[in-house]
Parts: C-alpha cells; structure tokens; sequence
C-alpha cells in the first residue's frame, strides 16, 4: 500500500509538471471582429422547400484580418441578419493591403413570406449598424 502512495503522488507530480509546461511561441494575441460584406449573390427567388448556397464576399482591411467561415446568423421575423467574423491579430505588424473573400452559406426556404437578408456593412457616424439589404421572394 505504501509503494502505490508514492506511485500515485509521482504519477500527480508528472502530470502537473507536464500540464504546467506551455509553448509561449504558439502563443498570439487576438480578437473577433464583424467585417463588412461587400457583395452578396442570391438567386431572384427562392421555391419552397429548397436549399440554395448564398455566396458572400467580405473585405478584410489589412493583413493582420483572417477569415474562418464563421458568421452570425439572427432571426428577426422574416429578415435573416449575417454578420461576418474575423479573426484579427494584436500585437504584429500588420500590412495595409485590402483583401476580399468569399464564403457561402446554406439556407432552405421554409417560410412562405419574402425573405429579407441583412448583410453587415459596418456601422454609420452615429454607430449604428449598415446593412446590404436584398428581398428574396418565396414561390
């Protein structure tokens, strides 16, 4: 019984001393921005029941702005608002070079109202929200 104590306390002291050691070279800081969409392409309208692929195309303003796919998507009755995420770098340099990105996102039609898409533009002077606002009617 004795030897399994002190088994068991090196196997805690091996397990805490290996958890305890971190890589500070993987290490960054960061963090999530919506980003404006500058372009979005949605068919003239949508049959009942379907699933269509809705592509977006953002702007990200510098290099520090990567994009993983990730979105918001709320519901507000019949409107579906898509606010795009960046993962952005803190701490680096970054450069000032504007890159766009296209992403696509799923949506069956299962209202039988218009649906209207709201794509974040980035917020106005008074720090509301812009949006690219496009109705999709549903047959």
């Amino acid at each position: 019984m004795k030897n399994f104590k002190y088994l068991l306390i090196m196997i805690v002291a091996l397990a805490v001393s290996v958890s305890s050691c971190s890589d500070d070279d993987d290490h960054h800081d960061y963090h999530l921005e919506y980003v404006s969409v500058i372009s979005a392409d949605l068919p003239d309208e949508f049959i009942y029941g379907r699933t269509y692929r809705i592509n977006v195309t953002i702007e990200l303003p510098n290099s520090c702005y990567f994009f993983y796919d990730q979105y918001d998507y709320f519901y507000e009755g019949t409107s579906r608002l898509i606010y795009p995420i960046a993962h952005v770098d803190d701490g680096v340099a970054c450069t000032p070079n504007i890159t766009e990105t296209t992403f696509s996102i799923p949506v069956q039609a299962l209202q039988y109202e218009p649906y209207i898409f709201k794509f974040y533009q980035g917020k106005d002077a008074d720090g509301e929200d812009m949006f690219l606002t496009i109705e999709v009617p549903v047959i």
